[in-house]
């Protein structure tokens, strides 16, 4: 009964071939590695970035695929958790292109293990488009296969800064902390010194060990600083830890602004009303008005993303998302999957996607890259800046932690 029913099945595979049309039987499978953060510190981060790849690739697949060189390719994203571990990372990086003979590459979170990864595909010339890594360091190295579209780590906390230098009156004292890690330490060295030049007094710059689990010690010293303005450079679970700490020992800063996106769920989740009045920098937010040929505009992304995922977007998933875009306006252009062909294309390409506009640079890195702020009023994420996409005016200052 068994190898009758195996029998049958493969018959009606062949009835099912013959019915093929032309076109499909011409579909091939276009593989994309991503070794990712699944589990570890940046897990967070790392899955939601990973979302964003696979409605990508969900929806360009219901569109019938990746149309380049008379041929539409399926495409097909092969997952590793790096663990939140450089080393690991660049490990599994070099199993995707040497194993698994991913073509394209989706890059990690985190710069850090951008910096470990960028290595194995340069190597290999596999060109990587890494939407969440964004030290200046890392682009700088004269790499000619890693792409970022989001804005470089320097300016993170600028567009905080700007929002900070329009309240009245204007709060006067600053202070800069967070994890030493690459990332961080870009944005948070780059920002005191904006602060200044903005006519700002520093009064307070720490850098806490990477994967500390008591900032009690930072906040004393914030509280004995006494701020006006407290600007957070790290991830989601040591910037939790910190205002958890802050709020412990009544550190109460005029506006508490992190280089990271507030809309994340768990980070309000953990924080609860506390959370109230925090902003963060947002790489991208729905109020954008950009559009693309896959996910219309910011808008429907938004609404194609929560009903795929049962929660609301952030930049994180965004910028994975558009980095599948952009990947496909390249191989589209170029129309083959070489890859000096779709690098020359990107290069060659001026545009937009849902996430925002683009002119890659030769370094890799987006010469019209923005950002926002948002704020959290009444326990919900609200856009506040620039005001062209604003939701709501800033609340300021901000409620007690």
């Amino acid at each position: 009964m068994f190898k009758r029913a195996i029998s049958m099945a493969f018959a009606c595979g062949l009835v099912a071939a013959a019915g093929i049309s032309g076109e499909a039987r011409a579909q091939e499978v276009l593989k994309i590695g991503a070794a990712v953060s699944l589990s570890g510190s940046l897990s967070r981060e790392g899955n939601l970035l990973r979302d964003g790849y696979e409605l990508w690739k969900e929806e360009v697949n219901k569109r019938g695929g990746i149309k380049a060189g008379g041929k539409a390719y399926t495409v097909e994203v092969i997952y590793y958790d790096d663990e939140s571990k450089a080393q690991t990372s660049a490990q599994l990086t070099e199993r995707l292109i040497t194993e698994d003979k991913a073509k394209f590459l989706f890059g990690p979170y985190s710069s850090g293990v951008a910096t470990a990864t960028a290595v194995i595909s340069e190597r290999y010339k596999v060109l990587t488009l890494a939407p969440m890594a964004t030290a200046n360091s890392l682009y700088a190295r004269g790499y000619h296969y890693i792409f970022t579209q989001t804005p470089l780590a320097d300016a993170g906390l600028y567009p905080v800064l700007n929002v900070a230098a329009e309240q009245s009156p204007k709060p006067t004292k600053v202070a800069v902390v967070g994890p030493d890690d690459l990332f961080p330490n870009i944005v948070g060295d780059s920002a005191a010194k904006k602060a200044k030049e903005m006519g700002f007094d520093v009064v307070y710059v720490a850098k806490y060990p990477k994967g500390a689990s008591d900032l009690s010690s930072v906040a004393t010293q914030l509280k004995a600083a006494a701020p006006d303005v407290v600007l957070a450079t790290g991830y989601v679970q040591d910037t939790i830890l910190l205002l958890k700490s802050m709020r412990e020992l009544q550190v109460q800063p005029k506006l508490a602004g992190l280089a990271m996106s507030i809309g994340i769920e768990d980070f309000r989740k953990a924080l609860g009303p506390a959370a109230d009045g925090i902003m963060g920098t947002d790489m991208w937010v729905p109020t954008l008005t950009y559009a693309d040929p896959v996910f219309k505009d910011s808008a429907a992304f938004a609404k194609a993303f929560e009903a795929r995922f049962g929660r609301a977007a952030t930049y994180h998933a965004a910028s994975g998302a558009s980095a599948g875009v952009i990947l496909q306006m390249a191989i589209e252009k170029a129309g083959s999957l070489d890859t000096d062909k779709v690098r020359d294309a990107m290069l060659s390409m001026r545009g937009e996607t849902f996430y925002g506009r683009f002119d890659f640079t030769d370094n890799g890195t987006n010469s019209l890259g923005t950002a926002a702020v948002s704020q959290l009023i009444d326990g919900a994420p609200k856009v506040v800046f620039p005001p062209d996409v604003s939701q709501a005016k800033p609340v300021y200052p901000r409620p007690a932690l």
